[in-house]
């Protein structure tokens, strides 16, 4: 089963007057949503027992994609999107080269998940 990446991240209500629109065209007074969290930053030692992979990024790639392929579970998305700093994957370019970070197991211990 999978491990949420919000698991850890503290559920927060909202309703400051700088989202007043949005909460007005939602016709609430306020909302509540998982509070952001940075992850944990990798060294080195971190990565002792994980083997990066490469893979060129194609027309037809996505993370939920590459996710599925690599990890068996489409939802582990985030993990290729933080290892290549590319949260979106707009961010990418056909050609480019991005890190596929294996086993999935290693990588949540050193994010420590």
């Amino acid at each position: 089963m999978p491990i949420s990446r919000y698991r850890k991240n503290k559920i927060v209500t909202t309703s400051d007057i700088q989202y007043q629109e949005v909460l007005k065209q939602r016709g609430v007074a306020q909302i509540s949503h998982y509070s952001f969290e940075k992850f944990k930053t990798l060294k080195l030692k971190d990565l002792s027992t994980v083997t990066i992979l490469n893979h060129t990024w194609a027309f037809s790639d996505r993370y939920h994609k590459l996710a599925a392929e690599y990890y068996s579970d489409p939802t582990y998305w985030w993990i290729i999107a933080y290892f290549n700093n590319a949260p979106l994957e707009n961010d990418l370019k056909i050609g480019q080269t991005i890190l596929i970070p294996v086993p999935l197991e290693q990588i949540l211990i050193a994010l420590e998940y």
